[in-house]
């Protein structure tokens, strides 16, 4: 009997260890960001995906409210090697490891992982090569102005249907230099709250009230030893206009870090 109990306890300990779910694995490219790939750690998510040969990712942080209340995302990285291994790539492959909780994209002898740390808020991009290559990233913003809540955009935020006629969200800050960019968005002291109060008839207690999206602060820092800054472009994606940060590694390598 105690037999049949070791042999019971054995198998139960051998399938809680080995039942790890299967990785996802696409073997092609995506055709844009709808087709992207969740990853993240801790607070912060991204979403990562391969178009045009390009590896990009949108990075979001759980209580980056703007002052219309809406869930910022933080922006938008762009990394292009070359030579490119990703462009038209008969071996390609983009897995999300599951049970290690990171995103792997590889072909032609190179791969990229990204995962974010779950002790503390940074993401670490990791590329390996067995041949030299160039890198650029690129940190793309299209809150570098003032922009217009556009029809239906309301639904993302407090205002839902009743946004008011011409309102903005504030923009961005970002600032590059050396071999880092730092980019962040900061609210005005009124916000949605006020409007909220006064809606609903509370304005003489209102200094009693927390209004938890007045001045906060959202954002972040990308950088790199082998990083240098490249200049600044504009261009547009998905209908929108943005601008880029450019950096590019200081000279061609086997292997880079980035954190964000």
């Amino acid at each position: 009997m105690k037999k049949l109990k070791c042999i019971f306890i054995f198998l139960s300990t051998w399938f809680i260890v080995n039942a790890t779910e299967p990785d996802y694995v696409w073997t092609s490219p995506s055709h844009n960001s709808s087709e992207s790939m969740p990853c993240g750690g801790g607070d912060v998510g991204m979403n990562v995906w391969v178009e045009n040969g390009d590896v990009l990712f949108y990075v979001a942080r759980s209580g980056a409210f703007d002052e219309h209340n809406t869930l910022l995302k933080q922006g938008r990285f762009r990394i292009c090697l070359t030579p490119n291994p990703f462009q038209n790539a008969s071996d390609f492959r983009q897995t999300l490891k599951l049970n290690d909780g990171y995103v792997e994209i590889a072909a032609s002898g190179t791969k990229i992982q990204l995962w974010a740390d779950v002790f503390k808020p940074v993401i670490h991009v990791e590329i390996q090569s067995k041949k030299k290559i160039a890198t650029e990233i690129r940190y793309e913003n299209w809150r570098y102005a003032d922009r217009l809540v556009r029809k239906g955009e309301g639904q993302q935020n407090s205002y839902k249907w009743a946004v008011p006629e011409g309102l903005k969200t504030a923009k961005d800050s970002v600032l590059a230099s050396g071999n880092s960019v730092v980019f962040y968005h900061q609210n005005p002291e009124k916000t949605v709250f006020d409007l909220t109060v006064s809606q609903q008839g509370l304005d003489v207690v209102k200094t009693e009230l927390y209004n938890p999206l007045k001045n906060l602060i959202s954002g972040g820092k990308m950088w790199s030893n082998n990083l240098v800054y490249a200049g600044i472009k504009n261009g547009m994606y998905a209908g929108t206009d943005f601008q880029a940060w450019i950096f590019r590694s200081r000279k061609p390598h086997t292997k880079l870090k980035i954190s964000i």
